[in-house]
């Protein structure tokens, strides 16, 4: 069991510091709602209760409550739209709003209900671990000061007896609350987990694992765009030597093997910062960010071809590959850099394949 909420912890942590922003979007969105929810039950609550009660039960104290849950409305409403949503000011902001809240009805509850246990408090507990989310250990601190708030002003309201129940009962909540929020980070874990695949297949290629063609033109676009000018950038355009007659003399899993040997291959020879795509078929793409010392192009390109050259693949050895390289410190998008990359493949397929031809902007 500790274990397991040590685990939980980790994953709490992790999820927090890798969604603030989503979260602190998501923590102040719900304010909102909630607050209009509330009031509408509370008032729908106190006016059938004061209509139809046996006039024993003082509603009425709910309705000072009830006026400052408006307060809260018109002061969320002039405040939301001045909101700056970094993580740490929607933390104040929102426990704020939900200890004013909270406080004011389990007040009234105590006050109302002298002779029964708190009901309000405990739900309020619970409820929270599913409204706000925040480090398990804030949450943890936040619980605790709000029941030894609560706590004080129940022990001067109900007998001795009634007291150590709501002490009880508030106790096993904020514990219960614990495993609660514990499972709510779980499942959001898990749900992010999924997008996160579900992103990630979308923008691979499935046979290779590197980026597919519209990925790759989208990440090489935001980083032409942002870069300032004078930054160098290569562009590699790899196209595989008579891919087709691997295919039909050797069957298309041979081929599918060289294609996932080939991506290895630029893995290899590559830096992980650098930005590698399958674009086609046999065709693969290498955006290459900032400066390479002089000669290293062309010596990349070299080793490229000498190991798919020598690699034996079912039987097939000496299988090439054709490069065109662009160079540019001048700020050209992508689409001037690709047809400058790609025109030197073409005269390195024109001259005679298995070789690499390099042109720039300089």
């Amino acid at each position: 069991m500790i274990e397991k909420l040590y685990e939980s912890y980790d994953d709490n942590n992790y999820y927090i510091d890798t969604n603030k922003k989503k979260l602190a979007h998501d923590n102040a969105g719900v304010i909102s709602g909630l607050l209009t929810f509330f009031a509408i039950v509370s008032i729908i609550f106190v006016a059938v209760a004061l209509a139809f009660g046996n006039g024993n039960t003082p509603f009425y104290v709910y309705l000072p409550a009830i006026a400052i849950l408006i307060f809260l409305i018109v002061l969320n409403n002039f405040l939301t739209p001045k909101l700056t949503y970094e993580f740490w000011k929607i933390r104040l902001y929102a426990l704020f709003f939900y200890s004013v809240l909270i406080l004011t009805f389990s007040i009234s509850d105590a006050n109302t209900f002298r002779q029964s246990r708190a009901v309000f408090f405990p739900v309020a507990m619970l409820m929270l671990s599913t409204l706000y989310m925040d480090y398990m250990w804030i949450m943890v601190i936040y619980k605790v000061a709000m029941a030894a708030v609560f706590l004080v002003y129940d022990y001067h309201v109900k007998a001795s007896d009634i007291f150590v129940n709501d002490v009880v009962t508030s106790v096993l909540s904020i514990i219960a609350s614990i495993f609660c929020y514990s499972a709510v980070i779980s499942m959001a874990l898990s749900r992010h987990e999924d997008s996160e695949q579900l992103v990630k297949k979308s923008q691979t290629d499935l046979l290779t694992g590197l980026l597919n063609k519209i990925s790759f033109e989208e990440k090489c676009t935001s980083y032409l765009e942002s870069r300032v000018i004078g930054a160098k950038c290569t562009m590699f355009i790899f196209d595989l030597d008579d891919f087709k007659d691997v295919n039909d003399k050797f069957g298309h899993q041979t081929g599918d093997k060289v294609l996932k040997l080939f991506s290895e291959i630029l893995r290899g020879y590559f830096h992980p910062d650098d930005i590698i795509g399958r674009v086609g078929g046999d065709e693969f793409m290498v955006l290459v960010l900032g400066d390479m010392p002089d000669g290293f192009a062309e010596r990349r390109c070299r080793s490229v071809i000498h190991e798919l050259k020598t690699t034996d693949i079912d039987g097939d050895k000496g299988i090439t590959c054709s490069i065109g390289i662009a160079e540019d410190t001048q700020g050209h998008n992508f689409e001037e850099l690709y047809k400058k990359a790609d025109g030197a493949l073409y005269k390195a397929k024109e001259g005679g394949k298995a070789r690499f031809i390099k042109d720039s902007f300089l």
